[in-house]
């Protein structure tokens, strides 16, 4: 059973956490027009966006979104005004300007005591990618899929064809601040002892991630109805 209770004692200090690494919370009507504006529909088994759901959102500094760089970051903290959404989980998702979904990570659920904590560190995280998201060829370059599972590189806007226009991606080469790049080093330490305990006992560490590929975030071609 959820500890809604729990949750919700928890969640003042996340808030004030988020706000110190430029997230701020959007209200009913925001959290709309950020994330059901954009048609987007959460990966099956996971409810809609619902009404009254809390989102945090980060956007790159005025002079880069001049130049360019419309990705956003958004937190789905699956709390409401009052109490939380009942069947949902936690995640982290960059969208471009036109809602299309670049990156994700989640889904975080909440029988982890450390949900909070987890969701804002993997926030952070994507907060730097799109803080210091390379400029090349006069344009923002594309974050994009690769071949391998969870593979994601920066991909030239303008020569995508050309290898010497592109550059792997990975955030442990990236300049994040020495207390993320160690915490990001310990988080990563633990994922693959999890890995190793989970193929010794014959189980496919990727199995939930491989399903979430099958039916990942999408977008519905008319907005469902909203009653305010």
């Amino acid at each position: 059973m959820l500890d809604f209770e729990g949750l919700g004692l928890k969640y003042p200090e996340f808030e004030k956490n988020a706000a110190k690494f430029g997230f701020f919370p959007e209200g009913f009507r925001e959290t709309l027009a950020i994330v059901r504006g954009f048609n987007l529909i959460r990966p099956r088994s996971r409810s809609y966006q619902e009404p009254g759901e809390i989102c945090f959102t980060y956007e790159p500094p005025e002079k880069q979104r001049g130049n360019g760089n419309d990705y956003k970051v958004i937190i789905c903290t699956t709390k409401r005004r009052v109490g939380f959404v009942g069947k949902d989980s936690g995640w982290v998702i960059v969208v471009d300007g036109t809602g299309k979904i670049v990156y994700s990570a989640g889904p975080f659920i909440r029988t982890n005591p450390d949900f909070f904590k987890d969701i804002l560190r993997e926030g952070r995280v994507a907060r730097w990618r799109v803080f210091y998201r390379p400029y090349h060829c006069e344009r923002y370059m594309l974050l994009v899929h690769g071949r391998g599972l969870k593979s994601c590189y920066w991909r030239c806007s303008v020569y995508q064809k050309e290898k010497a226009h592109n550059r792997r991606f990975d955030d442990l080469r990236k300049p994040l601040p020495p207390e993320e790049l160690k915490e990001r080093i310990i988080v990563r330490k633990k994922r693959r002892k999890k890995r190793e305990k989970l193929r010794a006992q014959g189980k496919n560490p990727f199995a939930a991630f491989e399903l979430r590929m099958k039916h990942p975030w999408e977008k519905k071609s008319s907005p469902p109805e909203v009653q305010f």
